[in-house]
């Protein structure tokens, strides 16, 4: 072990803003599930904070759990969720607090007055206006924040560039989400849908696209009346969810949220998976369907383009036609859409750049240079 490894063994982490893991729905949930445990692994030590019923006290694959207070309002709670966690760092005096979600960082300040080095991840999130209601007062608190912040850790190239926009240039980092491995998703299981099916997967909410999806897929399903359109996810607003079940189209199969690990089945069994998405980051279910060979479609955004695929694969998301069109060379031949997991960086190169990332927050420069990102190899 060199001189720095034994230095970084001593070093512990704080990692606030994630809800709670194992097997909790969510981009940030399953990035730190696959994450942390590696880092820990590195010879840091790791603790998660996360919140009630997301978490349970006790130890994760090496990782500490910790669970904020709660008074069952959710509302609520996630005020005394940023209090209590403050008041833990006061309290252990973490050499690192990793911010994992953008709006957790409201405090930011705070932790750099009691001393604590500060790393920020910023995804998709991070870029949408205009937030409402009180988040919108937290995420701004948190985006003015970011000028105190050791380093930030930019999911993609694209959002990497908007934040040097604004100014941030010296202390951002690269790094993306990954490809999973076959044990992640076992082999031994069914899918809960039989026949033909387009696949999505994903936290409904508006920047999801979903009904134009659905409308783009009610033209196609035209010609095509055999093929169903699956949804997993958990619908944000229960009055959009009745909305389309209004539509009386037993094509469309809502599933409503599963676990992660009852996934694989539905990847594999897909004719294809599409990503309608108006605003993104570095997508886990798309990885997560190139994991499983199961051919892919997605819109044409700049935090998509930087997944470096062949023109083919993306399509307008504003734009229905586009959407139809896109459908229906897909179905005509799937194969030609599956893109090689070897592109892509694993779950180890991830943990491997972070680690890189926190070393040089006791590198003395206090100028750390951009990392690379794990891009995918042509």
């Amino acid at each position: 072990m060199s001189t720095s490894e034994k230095e970084g063994a001593m070093k512990s982490i704080l990692v606030v803003g994630v809800r709670g893991l194992p097997e909790v729905k969510g981009g940030v949930e399953k990035h730190a599930e696959r994450l942390f445990p590696l880092v820990a692994q590195r010879g840091w030590a790791i603790s998660v904070a996360g919140m009630k019923p997301f978490l349970q006290p006790g130890q994760y694959n090496g990782v500490q759990l910790w669970r904020a207070p709660s008074l069952g309002i959710r509302k609520a709670d996630r005020w005394l969720y940023a209090a209590a966690t403050l008041i833990k760092a006061i309290r252990v005096r973490p050499d690192i607090v990793h911010f994992a979600r953008l709006e957790s960082a409201a405090l930011l300040l705070a932790y750099k007055l009691i001393g604590c080095k500060t790393v920020v991840r910023y995804g998709a999130d991070c870029d949408a206006h205009p937030w409402s209601g009180p988040r919108k007062w937290t995420m701004r608190c948190a985006q003015y924040q970011l000028r105190w912040a050791d380093s930030i850790i930019a999911l993609t190239p694209a959002l990497a560039k908007k934040l040097r926009a604004s100014g941030k240039r010296r202390k951002i980092h690269v790094i993306g989400n990954a490809v999973d491995q076959p044990q992640h998703f076992p082999q031994d299981a069914r899918p809960r849908v039989s026949g033909d099916y387009i696949l999505f997967v994903g936290q409904i909410s508006q920047k999801k696209n979903i009904h134009r999806l659905i409308s783009a897929f009610r033209v196609f399903a035209k010609r095509h009346p055999q093929v169903k359109l699956v949804i997993v996810g958990d619908w944000g607003k229960r009055a959009e969810r009745r909305q389309v079940e209004a539509l009386n189209d037993d094509r469309i199969v809502m599933l409503g949220a599963l676990p992660r690990s009852e996934l694989g089945p539905l990847y594999r069994g897909a004719r294809f998976f599409v990503n309608p998405s108006v605003r993104e980051g570095h997508s886990n279910t798309l990885l997560e369907a190139i994991s499983t060979g199961c051919p892919v479609l997605l819109s044409d955004l700049p935090e998509n383009r930087d997944l470096r695929l062949d023109a083919k694969h993306y399509f307008n998301p504003a734009d229905v036609r586009s959407m139809v069109s896109a459908l229906g060379r897909a179905h005509a031949n799937p194969r030609a859409y599956r893109v090689s997991p070897d592109r892509f960086p694993q779950w180890d190169n991830i943990a491997e750049q972070t680690v890189a990332v926190y070393y040089k927050l006791f590198a003395g420069d206090g100028t750390p240079r951009d990392a690379q990102q794990a891009a995918p190899r042509s």
